[in-house]
This record gives C-alpha cells, structure tokens and sequence, in this order.
C-alpha cells in the first residue's frame, strides 16, 4: 500500500516547540487522512499508521498502509426550497437549474424533501423528510481521486494549523509559523503532491546536515526518505539520536570514572505515533527538566565530547555549577561515585568530530568566563547577611497592582502563621516558620540571583547558612518553592510545608484579587503549578487546612495593601474551585498517563459535590468510596440513599416536627428517625469507613420506610415533615461521605 511523506523545512526550531507541535500534528495528520478517506478499507486487516519525526531543521509526518484511491462517498447538498425551485406545473425554475449546474447534474436528477415523511400521491419515492419544510437536494458521487490528488488541497490548511508556544512572520507574507518554513517534501511512494504554501512549491528535495553534508538532495521514492536522510548526515528519528546519544555519553562517562548528571532518559525519545497517546503535559516537563531531552532535539547528529574547568570553580555551591553547565550552556556535568562533581563536563555538538580539539576548547573558553562572573558575584554577595536584605524587597515590584516583594513577605508571614494553628506547630517550629517567611524571598537582591534566577531559594539557603542561621530556616528558604513542576519533590520539613503553601497561596490569592485568572493556555503567573504545588504538599504531609480561613487572611492584608482587590466573597469562592480543580487532576485521584484513572470519575464527583475548604478531607472521601466499591454491600447501600435523595428534589429543607412525627407518624417513620438519631450520634466519632458502615446498617429502615409509609401525603404538614426527615438524613448524615446521587449504580 502507498506510503505518504510530508517534511516541513524550517529555519532552526527550539527544543520545547516540539511537544507542542508534534502530538498536534500526530493527530491532525490522521484526521486529514480520515476526512480524505484514505484509511484501508473494509475488510483490509492492516490498519493506518501515522508517524511524526523532528529534528531542529524538520517537522516530519508519515503515513504507512493509506489507501491508493479514495474510498467511495456520496454527499448531499440542500438547495432552494421547492416553491422556489419547481412552478406551478411542477417544472424546475431557473433556480433549480442554476443550483443543479452548480452541482454538475440535470434539474431530473434533484430530490425533494418535506416535512411529511410519507410520499404524497404522484410524487416520486425518493421523497424524504427534513423538519424546516421541502426543500431539493442534490445527491453527488464524490470524486475517487488518488492519494496524491486527495491530499494536495488538504496539507496547506495542515501545516498552517499547528500550534507553536510562538509563532512569527518573515518577509513579506502573511504566514505564522514557529519558524520560516524553507522548503516543502510531500510524496505519496515515488509521486510529488504538488501544493504551494506562500510562494514555496512542494516538491522531492530535502536537506542535508548544515555542515557535514549541506545541499538539497532528491528522494525518488517515500520508502527512501528515511535513507536518504541518513545518507546525508540527519537522523531524523527521535529515538535513534537518543539511542546514539545516550551511548556515547555513557561512553565518555566511564572513560572517566564518573556519571552525567541527568542522564536519565525517563520517557522514551518522541517517535512514531507515541505522541498520539503521551499526556502533552508530561512531555513539555520531560522536555523542559531534562537537558538529555532537550540536547536530543537540538542536534541532526550528535557527537559528545568532554572538556574541563579550572578546580577552583568548585568551591561555588555545587548548584551553580550545575545552572551555569546544565541550564545556561547546555553541558552535562560529571560526578564522581559519591555524587561529587568533579571539573569536567561532556558537551554535543551537532557535527562529526572533525576539529572537535577546537570546539572543546570554545567550551571552555566560554564556562570560564561564566564561573569567573559567578565566583565574583558569590563573593560580593556574602558580604551582606541575608537579613540585611529584607529591607531591599521595599524596591522590588512583585506586580503593578500588587505592590513590592516585601509586601508579599508580610503576607506570606501572616498566612504561614494562620497554617501553624490550624495543623499544631509547637512554639520552636512557628518561630522557625516566622523567621524562614521573613527571609524567604531576601536573595531575590543578591547578585547571584540577579544573574541567574533559576537560584532564587538556591542561594538563600546557602546565604542563610553563611550567616548564621538555623538549618530548618535555610532548608525552608530553599524548599518554599517545592514543587516547581509535576512529580517534583515537596518540602521535607513541615515548617518548610507551611511556608510553600503560604507563599504559593498568596500568589493565588493576590493574582485572583486583582482579577489575573487562568484562561485557556495563558497562565503567566503560573497559578495552575501554585495551586497543584499546594494540593501536592496537603496530600503529601496529610494537612487538615481550611481553605476560606486562609484566603480570608490574604485578602483582608491586601485589602491594606492595595485598593484594587475584587470583594471578598467572589475571590474565596474562585480560589477555592480552582484549587478544587487542580485536587481533580491531581495523580493521586486521577491517575498517571499511561495507567487506568486511580478513582472512577463518578466517585470523585460524589465525594467533592458534597463541598468544604479541606483539600485533604475531599479527597479522602474519594479514596473511600473507591476502595468501598468493590464490597458487597456498596451498590445496594447507594441505591437505598438514592431513594432519600430523589424523594427531596425541590425541597428546600427544614427542620424536622418531633411532636407532629410523634403523634401521626407510622411506625416505619418513627424508626427511620431513630435510627438517624442514632447514626447521628456516632458519626462524628466515626472514619469514614465505619460512617459508611452505619448507612449501609440504615438500608433495612430506609427500604421500609418508603414500602410502607406514603410521602407525598396528601396532609401538607405530614408530607412536609417527612420530606424534611428524608432532608436531614441527607444533610447531616449522607452528606459527610458523598453525594450519593452522582454515583453511577452499575
């Protein structure tokens, strides 16, 4: 079957474009296919495969097992309305005619439809029905074109619709892309799909590697694409540049007794149709964390090699190093056996090893100089002590509408103290607490910081130590911004906890106030990793917090601060669904990419429609009715509180009439409320498994009360009573576990 070839040519596309643009082009190309009706048909057992490749030089889809000519497919188009179309006689108008020789037929050949589904007498069999009154219609054999034909019209709208963090303009032409697009391949097997996008035609050439193998050269067939390119220097999968990568970087590693630093490939290379089924989300992290990610979409043909710095350098903290090598200059560095670093460094270059003595020493020519800068910036800055510092915030704006950093500070401060009430630090861990929120931010003036804001927290902790202070102080200055990103580490230390979630619910709050909220893909000030970064650190250290106490700390202290807060009530309550949002798609209920969700999707439901600040308290009620379901005893428990619940729709509550339940009440009323009272004085005692063990003990009552007793009586004052007892039981006694009614009965 034919094989289809798309290669976009760019000027040199950034590392992080890639999960981006990839998994967007990954599925666009196979609905193109689809939409083309290209897919093998019925019966053929081999199924369409889609591939997307990159390289810094090349976006790449591939198309195995697509069909040779498009399947058949007949189409409708909707003309005037009959009156219009057809006389008195019954005879086409000349809008009939005009709207059949748009569609290449004769007027004999339209359908008319009405709103009668049954044919009229002496009118033809093909009458249909529409439910907007007759029309005519125009039934069209779609063309069956080759592949080639097929796909030409289509791969303009293709291209143009991938998505990029950025995009831009260059020339004179009106087309955004993440990169100036240079030249166009597109074959279905040795035939060129002939389309132009902004004056450049497509064609069979392709690149070489930029300096081994520079030139556009031809491919005759889509099954040599990958040949071709080979041939000429490029390796354009994903996954064989990383295995050549890895390989040589290993290599070099041993040869000199130590490891690279972050050569730890977690995710296997972007290829083929991965990208299809990859968490986006997982990718861009993966691409943003990991240099040997980011190193193998650099490169067309990677060749490693090692260099060296002065000793001296490693006197600086071992994290400026790795900044300056890993995130600045894009080297990995090396550690010994007990994770020392040792004065070398491995580097790629996207070449062969052709004068790689020169290249080598450009390296390190080029880390010297940074760690000359950074060695005086360090020394500079231990002059001063990290207290010193607080006062320098005054001047640093945090942002236009919220004031300076040392502002924040005083807030984070109060909120940090409201989190050591609530989960019971003892005196020593709330002055530590105290003391880390006042220095936390300190380092933001130093120069170090100022010249690499990847350290922010980094050199606080290590300007803390140089000044005295305690270790749990430091630690907590450097750990407040834990964790930065998904499946990073949290805080260790539960002063440290309270102090990240002060700081990153501040950040929310303040954000919020001022009416900077999340929309879509803009977050720039990351308030969704805030807000996971605060559900991750409750799971994690099981905090008990209320979350409308602390907003309500926030917002009066900025009310101090700032004149333009929104009101109080709209800000706690968009807080605190948005954090809600974030416990939603937290791992711990919702899964992993790869793996099945950890909690079914009606469960969570049920545990958070109940409501309440407790982050913590929602998601053990979820854990809950997940490990319940699998009982026994699960299912019929949730159809008996159903019961209740279906039975109150449109009441709007109220207090249950002992006297009036007393004196005509039947009996299986009567023991229905006393079996709520009883539950009732339990339950607050109880977990939340043996909560679930009183309602399950309930059922028996429950399913008699309504066998025997009518609720809707036709007394107004009876039927009421009973509709609030039905109300109370669900209030106060279902409504602690979930909303049994979201949950599905299955």
């Amino acid at each position: 079957m034919p094989r289809f070839v798309l290669e976009i040519g760019t000027e040199e596309i950034p590392p992080r474009y890639f999960p981006v643009a990839l998994p967007h082009l990954a599925e666009a190309g196979k609905a193109m296919l689809d939409r083309a009706r290209l897919a093998p048909g019925e019966g053929d057992e081999r199924q369409l495969e889609v591939q997307v490749y990159g390289t810094p030089r090349r976006l790449v889809l591939i198309a195995e097992n697509m069909a040779a000519v498009q399947a058949p497919a007949v189409r409708e188009e909707r003309g005037p309305s009959a009156k219009v179309a057809f006389d008195s006689q019954g005879k086409p108008t000349k809008a009939a005619e005009g709207f059949a020789r748009r569609w290449g037929i004769t007027p004999d050949k339209l359908e008319r439809r009405q709103t009668d589904a049954t044919s009229r007498s002496g009118e033809a069999p093909s009458l249909r029905s529409t439910s907007q009154g007759e029309y005519v219609f125009a039934i069209i054999q779609e063309s069956e074109l080759p592949a080639a034909q097929a796909l030409a019209p289509l791969l303009p709208g293709l291209i143009t619709g991938i998505p990029f963090p950025k995009t831009m303009r260059w020339g004179s032409g009106a087309l955004r892309f993440g990169r100036p697009i240079r030249w166009l391949l597109a074959l279905v097997d040795d035939q060129v799909v002939e389309f132009e996008l902004e004056g450049i035609k497509s064609g069979r050439l392709t690149r070489g590697h930029p300096v081994l193998a520079e030139g556009m050269y031809e491919v005759a067939d889509a099954a040599a694409y990958e040949s071709v390119l080979e041939g000429h220097k490029v390796m354009v999968e994903p996954s064989k540049r990383q295995s050549h990568l890895d390989g040589q970087l290993r290599a070099i590693a041993r040869s000199q007794n130590a490891t690279a630093v972050d050569l730890i490939s977690f995710l296997p290379a972007p290829s083929q149709s991965d990208f299809l089924r990859w968490n986006q989300e997982e990718i861009a992290l993966t691409m943003a964390t990991s240099l040997f990610m980011q190193a193998t979409f650099l490169v067309e043909c990677p060749t490693a090699a090692v260099g060296a710095f002065d000793e001296r350098f490693l006197a600086l903290p071992r994290e400026v190093l790795v900044t300056e090598m890993k995130h600045v200059q894009g080297y990995f560095p090396l550690e010994d056996a007990r994770a020392n670093l040792l004065p070398r460094f491995i580097a790629v270059r996207d070449g062969g090893e052709e004068h790689l003595d020169q290249v080598v020493a450009g390296w390190e020519s080029v880390l010297r100089a940074k760690l000359i800068d950074a060695s005086y910036f360090y020394e500079q800055d231990l002059k001063t002590p990290l207290a010193e510092r607080v006062e320098a915030l005054k001047g640093v704006v945090f942002q236009e509408k919220l004031g300076t950093v040392y502002e924040k500070m005083e807030r984070v401060r109060a909120i940090a103290g409201d989190i050591a009430r609530q989960v019971g630090l003892n005196e020593q861990q709330r002055d530590l607490l105290g003391r880390a929120a006042y220095l936390c931010k300190a380092d933001l003036t130093t120069e170090m910081v100022t010249e690499l804001p990847d350290l922010q927290g980094v050199m606080g902790r290590e300007y803390a130590k140089a000044s005295g202070e305690a270790p749990e102080v430091a630690n907590a200055i450097r750990e407040h911004y834990l964790p930065r990103f998904p499946g990073d580490t949290t805080p260790t230390s539960l002063v440290a906890s309270a102090l990240a979630i002060a700081d990153k619910l501040d950040t929310v709050v303040a954000c919020f106030a001022v009416g900077i909220v999340p929309s879509g893909s803009a977050d720039p000030y990351g308030l969704r990793r805030e807000a996971s970064g605060i559900v991750s650190i409750v799971l994690h250290e099981r905090l008990r917090l209320s979350l409308r106490q602390l907003v309500n700390t926030c917002w009066d202290l900025l009310l101090k601060q700032s004149q333009d807060a929104r009101p109080s009530r709209e800000v706690t309550a968009e807080v605190i669904r948005f954090l809600r949002q974030r416990l939603d798609s937290h791992p711990e209920l919702a899964g992993r990419p790869f793996g099945e969700p950890r909690v079914r999707y009606d469960l969570m439901l049920a545990a958070f429609g109940v409501g309440g600040d407790d982050l913590l308290g929602i998601a053990e009620r979820t854990w809950a009715l997940e490990s319940l379901r699998y009982g026994p005893h699960f299912l019929p428990t949730v159809i008996a509180t159903t019961r209740v619940i279906n039975i109150i729709k449109g009441f709007e509550g109220g207090p249950v009439d002992e006297k009036l339940l007393t004196e005509k009440g039947e009996p299986a009323e009567k023991a229905l409320w006393q079996a709520y009272q009883d539950a009732l004085a339990k339950a607050d005692q109880c977990n939340l498994m043996e909560l679930f063990m009183l309602l399950k003990d309930m059922r028996p009552t429950i399913d008699r009360f309504f066998d025997e007793v009518l609720v809707m009586h036709e007394d107004e004052k009876i039927r009421r009573n009973r509709l609030a007892l039905c109300w109370s039981i669900n209030q106060h006694l279902f409504r602690r576990l979930a909303d049994f009614s979201l949950i599905v009965q299955t």
